[in-house]
């Protein structure tokens, strides 16, 4: 099993190259209109969906960089590969799940303008998924103490 890991291990830091190099082609090419459609005060759904694009997209690029570092030391059998996995959850948190649902609303925004459903039905997914992660670490607090 220690070898399938290690093939595993390289495979994953040898994607990781074409991930950033293309994800970060796709920032370099949607950002400036992403730019633009931000600056508007009146959206439409394409201007939603690229911004979509290239927010999702900056989170693959960051997300890609950092998990690059500890996947390379555990290869290595570096010891700060404990150090930095720990650390990850904060850059879990801007670059994955923070710039994840920045980019899904985008998305879901632009999917509303496609369609003929309601923002509310938008916004009560955004506001319960997020109770639900509340409630769900807080059921974790309680199970802890």
């Amino acid at each position: 099993m220690d070898n399938l890991q290690h093939i595993a291990e390289l495979l994953s830091l040898g994607m990781t190259f074409p991930t950033v190099i293309l994800a970060g082609a796709v920032v370099y090419m949607w950002f400036p209109s992403a730019r633009k459609a931000w600056r508007k005060t009146d959206k439409t759904g394409q201007d939603w969906f690229v911004m979509g694009v290239a927010i999702g997209f900056i989170g693959v690029v960051l997300d890609n960089i950092y998990w690059f570092m500890p996947w390379t030391a555990a290869y290595l059998g570096n010891p700060a590969f404990q150090t930095l996995t720990n650390a990850g959850v904060f850059f879990n948190i801007f670059f994955r799940q923070g710039l994840g649902i920045c980019a899904a609303y985008c998305h879901l925004r632009a999917a509303e303008e496609a369609n003929t459903r309601s923002l509310r039905i938008v916004n009560a997914l955004l506001i319960s998924s997020n109770l639900l992660g509340f409630g769900y670490a807080m059921l974790l607090i309680l199970k802890s103490t």
